[in-house]
């Protein structure tokens, strides 16, 4: 069975196969599971969208304090949990 650091591993290498040349910063492991009944490892990755997220942070004296920020967006990735051969990708919500 793919140990814990080779499955992380390369849910990273296809996930840039994946997104070959796309600029995602941040990219960042954020969940992993490992499903015994399907033999699956679960890896959601983050990473920051292009989109500009803007939210009110509340009010001051000089109005309505809002902050810009990039939006960040989640993939799961499915490997087999032998090899890490990859089964497929998915959106994540978290």
């Amino acid at each position: 069975m793919l140990e814990l650091k080779e499955a992380i591993k390369k849910a990273f290498e296809h996930f840039e196969v994946i997104y070959d040349g796309e600029n995602l910063p941040n990219k960042l492991l954020e969940e992993i599971e490992y499903d015994d009944e399907s033999d699956m490892w679960k890896v959601v990755i983050g990473f920051d969208s292009e989109h500009i997220r803007t939210k009110t942070e509340g009010n001051t004296m000089f109005g309505t304090a809002t902050v810009e920020e990039k939006e960040r967006k989640y993939k799961q990735i499915r490997l087999k949990g032998q090899d890490g051969s990859f089964v497929k990708m998915v959106d994540e919500m978290l």
